[in-house]
């Protein structure tokens, strides 16, 4: 099979999602397939780096693109450099060949690629994969971004149907976003439901005082509440941080927020205009020492924002599972985060705005026992071996690939 991966972001990107789809062409490739893909030449975050145009890891061979680079720093400048990555790869894909490939795979980084995708698909006589991340204008309207009658509210919603509708094959994260692809159209056939996969290779077994990474920024005996990802709209932080507040004199906690994004700044200034002592930022930290971050916390924080269900799918959920620490979730009581906490007791639950419940929580959890957060984190981490097996997962969407490829 000869497949063509088109996104934003990838390979050596920390994005969550260009890892989500490395590993999965570096998988499909160790099969003995070809694959190829077409992304950015530069990093999500970090504009002033500038990756090879092309070059071959691991039998996968990366295309890069050029695009503006204004950066995160504000809406409009995200908008111009979505586009202007998608101008630049729509370009790229009129010039190949229909003999080239046998399947393409986009996903929603940046919003809209799908659309280039089916379109490049319908010209080219190429079957589409839609890799559904998130779903746009959904999050937009729910974030608040955008006013959900507006006239280009409407046309996003009709491009987005449209994308939906066209593809041959839809991969899904979660029941609640399958629900919601076949209420916008999706034939449920043509759907294969896969989570996302822990996205580390390596597990920390040594002592919780010795991890490598909390002696590094001197975390000594405190609890550490963490959340490590990308500071979104969809993601919103404000519980948490009235939380650390509450406990600000409670010297026992420490809440440590690891990524960017664009409420990063959200955080810093929450610090500085509180004076605040028990918050720590720090920057994306690299793929090869994940899984010492993620164990230098003693509670992984997961987040989902109000009215997202089923139109984004925090992954943070999954790597908190398979490194064996307990879990704090804020979010809508009916997620794929409540599907999976309602079979592990222990795990902190509670809804946006209930801070005074999570405070309690927290001392709760404080008071008890390192053997009783022990035996949580163990439960969580051989939940995730059941079910959240990597090569399993990644197996499961290389073959509805090639069922598709044999329909055509």
């Amino acid at each position: 099979m000869r497949i063509l991966i088109i996104t934003q972001v990838f390979y050596p990107d920390t994005v969550a999602t260009g890892q989500v789809l490395w590993d999965l062409a570096e998988f499909i490739a160790a099969k003995g397939n070809t694959v190829t893909t077409i992304t950015s030449k530069y990093p999500y975050e970090d504009k002033h780096q500038v990756y090879p145009n092309e070059e071959y890891v691991k039998g996968v061979r990366i295309i890069r693109l050029g695009q503006s680079k204004l950066g995160k720093s504000n809406s409009f400048f995200r908008i111009i450099d979505f586009f202007s990555f998608n101008i630049s790869i729509f370009i790229k894909l009129l010039g190949i060949r229909s003999k080239d490939y046998d399947v393409i795979l986009g996903t929603t980084v940046p919003p809209f690629l799908a659309l280039i995708g089916v379109l490049i698909s319908k010209i080219k006589k190429i079957p589409f994969c839609y890799y559904v991340m998130d779903l746009q204008p959904e999050l937009s309207i729910a974030s608040g971004l955008l006013k959900s009658k507006s006239f280009f509210s409407r046309i996003l919603t009709y491009l987005g149907n449209y994308s939906i509708n066209k593809s041959s094959l839809i991969i899904s994260l979660d029941n609640f976003m399958t629900q919601y692809l076949c209420e916008r159209g999706a034939k449920l056939d043509n759907i294969i439901t896969v989570p996302i996969w822990p996205l580390m290779e390596n597990r920390y077994t040594g002592s919780r005082i010795e991890n490598p990474f909390r002696k590094k920024f001197d975390f000594g005996d405190k609890i550490v509440c963490m959340y490590s990802g990308n500071h979104a709209y969809v993601h919103p932080l404000d519980t948490i941080l009235n939380t650390a507040k509450a406990l600000s004199n409670d010297d026992r906690f420490l809440f440590v927020f690891i990524g960017g994004g664009v409420r990063k700044k959200d955080v810093t200034n929450f610090v500085k205009e509180n004076g605040i002592r028990n918050v720590l930022q720090l920057p994306f930290q690299p793929r090869n020492i994940i899984h010492e971050s993620l164990a230098s916390a003693d509670v992984q924080i997961v987040i989902l924002g109000d009215g997202m269900v089923g139109f984004t799918h925090p992954n943070k959920i999954y790597g908190a599972l398979f490194v064996g620490k307990p879990i704090l979730y804020v979010g809508p009581q009916q997620s794929h985060v409540t599907e999976i906490l309602s079979e592990l007791p222990g795990n902190i639950i509670c809804q946006h705005g209930e801070v005074k419940l999570l405070t309690n929580k927290l001392i709760e959890f404080a008071d008890s026992s390192v053997n009783d957060w022990k035996k949580i984190g163990d439960n969580n981490s051989n939940y995730a071996e059941r079910n959240f097996n990597p090569d399993f997962l990644k197996n499961k969407i290389y073959q509805g690939l090639l069922s598709l490829n044999d329909r055509n």
